[in-house]
């Protein structure tokens, strides 16, 4: 028989999407499974709902506790997990019937440390694919999103810490890092066993298995989206947290002698330092275009509120760096970049503006 793959569900006001998630895992074609629902102290009916599909369905156990994020409940989920592997599904989303088949089979098959799928990104009506792409190191993976979160992977349990719960930004990315050392036999506190590689040298590298399907179905909604002006100062800063941590993650695992990896792909030490810092600028300065691009549909703040917020980004030292080095892809970043670049503050209201009316405007067709 595989081994067993736990499955930690994070349970808090889902109430309405709550069965269409748990069906979706009890339709899985892999076997060997245990579901846990971890009742986050939610205040509607997802308490007793849980309880009922656990009385139905003996793979499902339900742990019931005081509200503390969505961290701390993956961590209780964690320290009740029997599996071999661990995956992790949010209670809004659901999955593919092979969700577990296909990410069990890459990882077994290639005897790795980690598997990542592609997802369908459901936003305002659209139904985004995104996949992997064949070949990709870990830190493309990171560049082109698909590093930054827990639900679209497959762990095996010996490697897993536990989630940062001090933190409302980044934490599912630095327990994905923190994970990834452990598995190369440098985590901190002292998990995974080392590989060797060329010369025998340490391979600081672990190997990721890439499903290239959508097997993952993430819902996004805007009206989870809003921040006050305190949430988002507090998000700038954590959002420079990550970018610090992230480079120099990438920086000590592309260290010279850690050969036959896939991580950091380059000839040299000084190609692998500008790319990094291209790619990791890139993912910080679009967390900041992202919160920009939302000002216009936030109908807490006032028009002074959002020309402040962008005010701030404009002569944000990190900020104005990052528009320098960071290359994102869509023209509407490309633009904002531009004018937040240059400390423009009327010019990236405007055009951001624009950009709010060009999308109002696709929504009603």
């Amino acid at each position: 028989m595989k081994g067993l793959i736990s499955v930690i569900i994070p349970v808090y006001k889902a109430e309405n999407d709550l069965r269409r998630c748990v069906e979706s895992l009890q339709a899985q074609t892999y076997e060997n499974l245990e579901i846990i629902l971890v009742d986050d102290g939610s205040p509607d009916g997802c308490p007793a709902l849980c309880d009922v599909f656990q009385e139905a369905d003996p793979r499902i156990r339900v742990i019931h506790k005081a509200n503390g994020g969505v961290s701390s409940a993956r961590n209780a989920g964690l320290s009740k997990a029997g599996g071999m592997y661990v995956q992790f599904v949010d209670s809004d989303d659901f999955v593919e019937p092979d969700y577990c088949a296909a990410m069990a089979d890459a990882l077994e098959k290639t005897r790795g440390s980690l598997a990542v799928c592609g997802f369908h990104h459901h936003y305002v009506g659209a139904d985004v694919e995104k996949v992997p792409q064949a070949g990709a190191d870990l830190l493309e993976l990171y560049g082109t999103g698909f590093l930054n979160m827990p639900w679209n992977k497959l762990y095996r349990k010996e490697y897993m810490g536990h989630f940062p719960e001090d933190l409302s930004l980044g934490e599912d990315l630095l327990f994905n890092l923190e994970y990834l050392r452990r598995a190369a036999g440098r985590g901190k506190e002292g998990g995974g066993a080392s590989r060797t590689g060329e010369g025998g040298q340490a391979d600081l590298r672990p190997d990721t298995a890439l499903v290239e399907r959508p097997l993952y179905h993430y819902i996004q909604e805007e009206s989870r989206q809003t921040l006050s002006n305190q949430k988002r100062a507090d998000k700038l800063e954590l959002a420079r947290r990550i970018r610090r941590e992230t480079g120099d993650f990438f920086r000590e695992e592309a260290c010279p002698g850690a050969k036959g990896g896939r991580l950091v792909s380059g000839p040299d030490g000084g190609y692998q330092e500008e790319r990094i810092r291209r790619v990791v600028d890139t993912r910080f300065l679009c967390e900041c275009l992202d919160d920009v691009e939302r000002l216009p549909f936030d109908r807490e703040m006032t028009a002074r509120e959002k020309r402040e917020a962008i005010r701030r980004l404009c002569l944000d030292a990190d900020v104005r760096e990052a528009c320098r080095k960071g290359q994102p892809k869509p023209l509407d970043y490309r633009l904002l970049k531009w004018s937040l670049g240059h400390g423009m503050v009327w010019t990236t209201c405007l055009l951001n503006a624009l950009r709010s009316v060009a999308v109002r405007l696709k929504r009603k067709i």
